[in-house]
């Protein structure tokens, strides 16, 4: 076992797994053995494997923790929302004193809009470890603040002040804080803390904004009008997949909720299928990850990313007519999505720049997808490069894209969600007029936001805090005075 674990220790997988299953073949049976394997065959993508080999040593130790814990979080991973909850709270059961399990099990409450039951867990880990931030941040997210006595905020204050606090944890807490104090409008405050926790978060990326200005560059030049038609697919495309595309918070996750509320669509929310297939396939360090003219490249690779593409939506969900695909970014791949699948839908969500700028700096992202984000001027100046790329969208493929404004989605939903049925060939649904009462996963940080009845009061909102813009502002291809900035 020595030798086994040394060679694990020092990640050569290979040995490891060799010298362990050697161990299995002398009927060494610990569930350490068993745990040690399936890490390995996590690890190496085989997660199927990976879960046989947990269960095996739980059914040799049901109370081990290393083994539940796996278990559970391959499952969350997996989607398996169901099990790995019920893993989680056997955990809670067995190990009380484990937290993160309970903060976890939040999560996925919150996910499926159990909100009342998230903030019990959250609470609950608070408790147990005050200084635990991970647990602080999501409570913020999903408790509506309505004065400053409220006890959660002075809570947060005090532990905002501790000497010994993680950089990470600081970030949390000045997120926190700041949605805690827009709640009870004192805005001055609420972006003291946002600007504290965005330049230390912003101090964790060194953001160039050239390298994004080079790819959508490449991208305008690489598809155009005529190039998209000479290689465009024209066997075996799919109706099924519905792209929502736009920034970061313009209204994708509303707008997938309101569609998922449809009998006939499955919701699958942002997958990294299109993004990943179109930056594996065309884009190589020899090229500075740039696209190139598409002669250059062989027409099999365009089959290659509609045939992947469907494939993997079909492991999701076989049955749906139709199928959303949420991820913002797939705004870059429009050209590739409209040559490997033409009968595809493509929706952009638009939404008021400074509003949506706002909003976007307002989030600390779980991923490191959004560097730009933390900086008002670079936000901004992304920003920028989207409109000139959805300008070039929609100059090369007329009439292709549906634009939907969430300022008008939201002031007016039922007339709003009649015509983006209607472009979708999507039968009228009474439910999609009531998506906050449907039962669909969301992970993303709107999942508080969607649980509620469709509201206007985030519109506008960049005004109150117009005194500390200034940067973005200055940056914006806009008119800042203007009362109404479409895309």
């Amino acid at each position: 076992m020595r030798r086994a674990s040394q060679a694990y220790a020092a990640g050569n997988l290979t040995t490891a797994e060799a010298n362990f299953r050697a161990l299995l073949a002398e009927n060494v049976q610990t569930p350490e053995l068993y745990c040690n394997l399936a890490s390995i065959s996590a690890q190496t993508g085989r997660r199927d494997e990976a879960d046989a080999l947990w269960k095996k040593a739980l059914t040799l130790d049901p109370r081990s923790l290393e083994a539940r814990m796996h278990l559970a979080d391959s499952r969350r991973l997996a989607g398996d929302d169901e099990q790995a909850a019920k893993h989680y709270r056997q955990v809670i059961k067995q190990h009380g004193d484990f937290h993160i399990a309970r903060y976890l099990l939040g999560n996925i409450l919150k996910s499926q809009g159990q909100l009342d039951e998230a903030s019990a867990c959250y609470r609950q880990v608070m408790a147990q470890r005050p200084d635990y931030t991970p647990a602080h941040f999501s409570y913020s997210g999903i408790h509506k603040y309505s004065d400053r006595d409220d006890p959660h905020i002075a809570t947060m204050l005090e532990l905002h002040e501790k000497k010994y606090l993680s950089r990470e944890s600081r970030i949390q807490i000045a997120f926190a804080l700041a949605k805690a104090f827009e709640d009870i409008g004192d805005y001055p405050e609420a972006f003291s803390y946002l600007k504290s926790g965005n330049d230390l978060r912003s101090g964790e990326f060194d953001y160039d904004i050239a390298s994004d200005q080079a790819l959508m560059q490449s991208i305008m030049g690489a598809f155009t009008r005529e190039a998209i038609a000479r290689h465009q697919v024209s066997k075996g495309s799919s109706n099924r997949p519905i792209f929502i595309v736009g920034m970061p918070r313009s209204g994708t996750t509303l707008v997938e909720k309101i569609l998922a509320s449809h009998s006939d669509v499955f919701g699958a929310g942002e997958l990294d299928y299109m993004f990943a297939l179109g930056t594996s396939l065309f884009l190589r360090e020899s090229n500075n990850f740039e696209f190139q003219p598409l002669d250059v490249y062989s027409p099999g690779k365009f089959d290659t990313v509609g045939k992947t593409y469907l494939e993997k939506i079909d492991l999701l969900n076989d049955a749906a007519r139709h199928i959303t695909d949420k991820m913002p970014f797939n705004m870059m791949m429009i050209g590739l999505i409209r040559i490997a699948l033409p009968d595809a839908k493509i929706i952009h969500c638009v939404r008021d720049a400074r509003d949506t700028c706002l909003s976007i700096y307002k989030q600390n992202f779980t991923t490191g997808n959004y560097r730009f984000a933390y900086d008002l001027r670079a936000v901004a100046g992304f920003y920028n490069l989207y409109r000139q790329l959805m300008k070039h969208w929609h100059q090369e493929l007329p009439g292709v894209i549906y634009d939907v404004s969430y300022e008008q989605l939201t002031a007016n939903p039922g007339e709003e969600i009649r015509k983006l049925l209607s472009y979708c060939d999507l039968e009228f649904d009474e439910r999609c007029l009531h998506s906050d009462k449907t039962e669909a996963v969301v992970r993303t940080a709107s999942a508080y936001q969607v649980r509620q009845p469709i509201y206007t009061s985030s519109v506008g909102l960049w005004q109150e805090y117009r005194d500390f813009l200034g940067p973005m502002l200055d940056e914006l291809d806009i008119d800042p005075d203007a009362e109404d900035i479409p895309a």
